[in-house]
């Protein structure tokens, strides 16, 4: 079961850049509930939540039954990295932007996260060199956060 959770159905055990994959689904997977979460995003913070609780459960046994600390196929914490870095985008309403474009800000996001998760500045990198099941997400989560908070200031900007 944890196998499937962390690997998001086996995606993370593609040989083409898992993460990325990871990151994509993330981004599709906001795409197609956009509608609902923007009018219950309270419900969004719940799902990131729960997700990350049982994230950590899972990477947890994962990590501990293939004794490697953070492989490669762990992609669930690039998911839900990717989800807090959409988040700003569920607030579109409130900015009231005539010239924004939701897939332009989609792509936005998608890069400034695979930026911050790939290049790991401080404090990602630090939180990335613990070996703890907690830090194979924590890294993601931060790295969620800062390009949250780019579009964020992006979005007020405009």
């Amino acid at each position: 079961m944890e196998k499937y959770f962390v690997t998001i159905f086996g995606i993370g055990f593609s040989k083409f850049a898992p993460g990325t994959l990871g990151s994509i689904f993330g981004v599709l997977f906001f795409y197609f509930c956009y509608n609902f979460f923007s009018k219950n995003y309270m419900l969004f913070f719940l799902f990131i939540f729960l997700i990350f609780i049982i994230s950590w459960h899972y990477t947890y046994v994962y990590v501990l039954k293939n004794r490697i600390h953070d492989p490669s196929e762990v992609i669930i914490d690039e998911f839900l990295g990717q989800l807090i870095s959409l988040t700003p985008i569920l607030f579109l309403n409130i900015f009231k932007l005539e010239k924004v474009n939701f897939f332009e800000l989609m792509v936005l996001s998608f890069l400034l996260f695979r930026f911050f998760d790939i290049l790991k500045p401080w404090p990602i990198y630090i939180v990335d060199k613990l070996r703890t099941s907690l830090s194979i997400l924590l890294d993601d989560v931060i790295a969620g956060i800062f390009s949250s908070i780019i579009l964020f200031i992006y979005l007020l900007w405009i």
